[in-house]
């Protein structure tokens, strides 16, 4: 790609006075000018043209700057939308017994904490109602 760079030193003729023959722009001036802007136009990227495929270096993984990230290090710092776990019936790591803590409990952690011996059935659903002063507790 090149740039443009001045071809006329049209300051120069600024310069001579009007009566002088060098003052005279011609037509090869303008054309030699116009050539040198032609050249660095054409020489340009095409913004409008979507086709075009740059390239840059993958940083390491973990990298956290302002470089601009290739798709080869997307790809290999975040989890795929289409990842087995994330897709039809998602999975989740199982917390240990007792863990008492803001992660996802999973439906293994759940049967794990369940008391000994307790079912659907006899775990059943609680109904709590409040009247007044009075607490009800029931389950169906």
């Amino acid at each position: 790609m090149s740039n443009y760079n001045l071809q006329i030193a049209w300051s120069g003729k600024d310069a001579l006075s009007d009566s002088d023959p060098d003052k005279v722009v011609s037509g090869g001036d303008f054309n030699t000018e116009f050539l040198a802007v032609k050249t660095a136009v054409n020489s340009k990227a095409d913004l409008a043209n979507t086709s075009q495929v740059v390239t840059a270096a993958t940083a390491a993984a973990g990298t956290n700057t302002n470089q601009v990230a290739t798709t080869a290090f997307v790809d290999t710092s975040f989890a795929k939308k289409a990842s087995p776990a994330l897709t039809g019936t998602p999975t989740a790591p199982t917390a240990s017994v007792n863990t008492n803590t803001t992660q996802i409990a999973t439906t293994a952690f759940v049967e794990a904490a369940k008391p000994v011996g307790a079912t659907a059935s006899t775990l059943g659903l609680v109904k709590v109602s409040l009247s007044g002063t009075t607490l009800t507790i029931s389950t169906s």
